[in-house]
Parts: structure tokens; sequence; C-alpha cells
């Protein structure tokens, strides 16, 4: 079957893609990330500092004088990091995050298992004590059964049968 169209379009023919508004979202992006790297850091207020150096306690004479040196001086941990390794000081934040993360991860995964553990065992004490059920109700089957009579002989069973009508006969001619 022939046709008189070419089964693809030739590259040529094909519209031309715009290349240059990518180019200028791309050179916006970089120059809005070393506009963000090269500023100077804001100055960091200092009530948090002071908050935070603060004790607690229970007497309020105790912490007031605590609390008064620290508005006069700011800590040197609210301090804003000086130098090229910013990253690095990031960095150590996030790994003491991560170590804080993990280790109340492993708290909950020992409380998982010691949990997991305690239903085991509980399991296992109701499975023995479904055994102990058990052999007690076959002691007292067989006790139940031990201390039960004899069943009547063929002559007992016989009068136990016949002793309604003979009672009946007996009283009918009575006045």
């Amino acid at each position: 079957m022939s046709t008189e169209r070419p089964e693809f379009q030739p590259i040529d023919i094909a519209p031309a893609r715009r290349t240059w508004p990518w180019a200028v979202v791309g050179a916006a992006l970089v120059v809005a990330l070393i506009w963000f790297t090269r500023r100077p850091p804001t100055p960091v207020e200092t009530k948090p500092a002071t908050l935070a150096s603060v004790v607690p306690s229970l007497d309020v004479k105790a912490a007031l004088p605590i609390a008064e040196p620290a508005k006069a001086a700011p800590a040197p941990a609210a301090k804003a990091p000086e130098g090229p390794n910013v990253l690095g000081s990031a960095m150590a934040a996030a790994k003491s995050a991560a170590m804080v993360a993990k280790a109340e991860l492993d708290r909950e995964l020992q409380r998982t298992k010691s949990a997991q553990a305690q239903a085991a065992s509980y399991k296992k004490q109701i499975d023995d004590l479904q055994k102990q059920l058990g052999a007690a109700r076959a002691q007292i089957a067989a006790m139940q059964t031990v201390q039960k009579p004899p069943p009547p002989s063929d002559q007992e069973q016989i009068l136990q049968t016949l002793a309604p009508v003979l009672r009946a006969g007996n009283n009918g001619g009575q006045p």
C-alpha cells in the first residue's frame, strides 16, 4: 500500500523549540541562589537566648539573679556561625537531631520488642492454664463416672416401668 505522504515528518519541518525561556528561568534561579548564600545573616534577638538560659526553679528569688546577667551579655550559642563552613555547622546540627531521633526510634523498638515478648509469655501461660483446665475437667468427669450408681438390672427396669400402672390399679379399687 503506497501513500503519498511520508510516514514521519522530516526534521527540517518540525517546529523549533524555544529554549530561551528556560535559559532565563535557570539564570534567575542561579542569581537567587547566589543572593541567598551571599547575603549577611540576620541579627538574632536576645530574648530567646535569655529564656533559654533561665534554669527552671520553684524559687523565684534564685531564678532572678541567673536571668539578669544573661540580659547584659548575649549568649555565645545564639551567635551566628562565622566563616565559610556554614554547611558544616548545619550538617552537625542535622546529625545531632538525627541521633536524637535514632535514640527515640531505638527506645520505641525496644519497647515494642519487650511488649511482644511479654505477649508471648502470656500466650504460653494461657496455653499451660488451658492444659491444666483440660486435665481438671477430665478428673471431674472420671470422678462423676465412679460415683454414679450402677445401672439398674433388667428386673428393676421392668418394675420401674410397671410401677405407675400397678399403683393406679391398686388405688383405683379402694375408696
